[in-house]
């Protein structure tokens, strides 16, 4: 980050924090083994280390947005028990399996720690203390790609893959594959069977450093240059693959779905009558790198053309101008894993807080906002629910059960209006026969004219 930087981002430093909308990788997990030509998952697992990293991030966040002497405290937001409606959370539950949503309960029990006052008085005066000292229940929605692409939309999308399939035919990609022969040749007996190849880069990485971070006699083993060397090429690989050389495109698919999720938070933090000042949005690193290319934060910081490490987080802070400029303006913030704080990074060649106008008129054209524009986007030949944009299942489900009541409701309505027809029209031929002279003959005893209507309908119900 530059001096000027600074210089310029001081001049807003006493700015009023309105609200923060926070996107966290996950914590260490075991091996993640990904397709590299359609990076379709496979199992992986959390570790006690990967829930530590995710706390530590956790605690960090409330010290920096929940504690009333930070700098960054969101104004008038509650720190000792969590108020729900002041928070909204958001995980991927997509690859990586429960790894992500693991990460996420573990962050936010270093938000919301344990609170003794987290408790109730019944009517018989006991008093009852939430679980664990007064654990505290932050609900989470999960989100599944078979139903909102908002969080994972680089998978089942052909235009993605011909973008990857590009990437690999690439002269940048042969000549960097050319380059790192060496490496890919002594490396061989440290994957054990693993395609030793450029585009397996991402899955020799991972398989070594996860093996470096829980195996022993493996981490003795490994000469300690070979796992830096692989990071090197993992990091150009999913650079390559997580970006794009046009503002919009289709590389930077994993960034444009998530805007969509950045835009709808900061709508809501910025309107007064709503409460919500804290959004937490848990995934994998890869919309981090689309992200940092389609808001051209990599072209000041070309050290985050890179996969963020374990438990990183990117903070959109929402803030109110000083007087004379009380307008709302956008600080962005990047935490690269465990070690280290926060860092001022700038969007859009700016090098100070930008105004949320402007942000909004500048991302908009590569927002990508709801399931039918994904699928349009990406050429897929069909998709549940395209004709809905992104959503929360809660939204959904109630959404859904309230059209099937009015459905029901219709129905059955629409029913009891034909049958009433069919009654008229009978009622009206009787008499047009009683008109007529002709006598009626109903089952049961013969009746009064008078009453014909009521016998009728009698008949017409038993029949």
């Amino acid at each position: 980050m530059a001096d000027a930087s600074d210089i310029d981002a001081a001049a807003v430093a006493d700015s009023q924090v309105l609200g923060v909308i926070v996107i966290a990788r996950n914590g260490d997990r075991v091996e993640y083994y990904q397709d590299p030509k359609t990076y379709e998952g496979g199992l992986t697992e959390t570790t006690a280390l990967g829930e530590v990293e995710s706390h530590q991030l956790g605690s960090l966040l409330r010290s920096e947005y929940l504690s009333p002497t930070s700098p960054s405290y969101i104004d008038g937001m509650r720190s000792d028990l969590v108020d729900n409606s002041e928070i909204k959370v958001r995980v991927k539950n997509g690859g990586e399996g429960t790894v992500i949503f693991d990460s996420a309960i573990a962050l936010l029990q270093g938000l919301y720690p344990p609170n003794p006052k987290n408790k109730i008085v019944l009517a018989n005066e006991t008093v009852v203390t939430a679980p664990l000292g007064g654990y505290q229940y932050v609900p989470v929605e999960t989100v599944e790609p078979s139903n909102d692409r908002s969080l994972e939309s680089w998978t089942d999308c052909p235009a993605f893959e011909k973008h990857v399939s590009e990437f690999y035919a690439s002269d940048e990609f042969k000549a960097k594959e050319r380059d790192a022969q060496p490496f890919f040749n002594s490396v061989r007996d440290f994957v054990f069977g693993r395609p030793t190849t450029l585009e397996n880069a991402w899955n020799l990485y991972d398989y070594m450093n996860s093996e470096l971070t829980h195996n022993k006699t493996y981490a003795y083993r490994l000469p300690p240059t070979l796992v830096e060397t692989a990071r090197g090429l993992a990091d150009f690989h999913e650079n390559g693959v997580f970006s794009d050389k046009q503002s919009g495109g289709i590389g930077n698919i994993a960034g444009r779905t998530i805007l969509h999720t950045i835009l709808r938070a900061l709508e809501r933090v910025a309107f007064n009558s709503d409460p919500l000042q804290f959004m937490l949005v848990e995934t994998g690193y890869q919309p981090f790198i689309s992200l940092f290319h389609e808001l051209e934060i990599v072209k000041e910081n070309p050290e985050l053309k890179a996969i963020p490490n374990f438990a990183s987080a990117f903070a959109i802070e929402l803030r109110r101008g000083s007087p004379p400029d009380v307008r709302d303006f956008l600080r962005f913030r990047f935490k690269n894993g465990t070690g280290g704080g926060f860092k001022t990074v700038y969007v859009y060649g700016r090098h100070a807080d930008i105004p949320l106008t402007e942000f909004i008129y500048k991302s908009k054209g590569g927002v990508i906002s709801s399931n039918k524009q994904w699928a349009q986007v990406c050429g897929a030949s069909s998709f549940t629910n395209t004709e809905f944009g992104f959503f929360d299942q809660i939204t959904y489900a109630a959404t859904h059960q309230t059209l099937y009541t009015v459905g029901l409701a219709f129905v059955t309505l629409l029913g009891l209006f034909i049958i009433r027809g069919v009654f008229v029209r009978a009622v009206k031929a009787t008499g047009e026969k009683i008109k007529n002279g002709k006598k009626v003959r109903l089952e049961g005893e013969e009746v009064r004219v008078t009453l014909l209507g009521f016998h009728q309908h009698q008949s017409l119900m038993s029949a």
